[in-house]
């Protein structure tokens, strides 16, 4: 059976390397630096899952959620963020994304959210 596949945006290079590292052995996972490339490989490829930044320079993780449920209603995205608050999370939701994790988050965490939404 083939890999879920796994999109991650996100502008710092430290975070996409760490998703990579933790969820590359169960799935097919690549990474890009921004919203821009994002949307660009969406365009070509379909994603099981998008897990995306929400503060980034030029195009914001809001935009690439918007864009990926345009281009795929079935499409699932997970938003991270380092600025989190009760209002960002629920903003998130209401563009799309079927979960918000702050950062930091454990690993434990991110798999439990990456699978929830995978199977979902």
């Amino acid at each position: 059976m083939a890999k879920r596949s796994i999109l991650v945006v996100d502008d710092e290079e430290i975070i996409r390397e760490f998703l990579l590292e933790v969820l590359n052995e169960d799935y097919d996972v690549q990474v890009v630096g921004d919203g821009d490339e994002a949307i660009e490989k969406l365009k070509q490829t379909r994603f099981d899952l998008v897990i995306t930044d929400l503060k980034m320079p030029r195009v914001s993780g809001e935009e690439v959620v918007r864009f990926a449920r345009e281009s795929d209603p079935d499409s699932k995205v997970i938003v991270i963020s380092g600025y989190s608050s009760l209002y960002t999370a629920s903003q998130s939701v209401n563009h799309g994304a079927c979960a918000f994790l702050s950062k930091p988050f454990s690993i434990k965490e991110l798999l439990q959210t990456v699978s929830t939404a995978i199977a979902g």
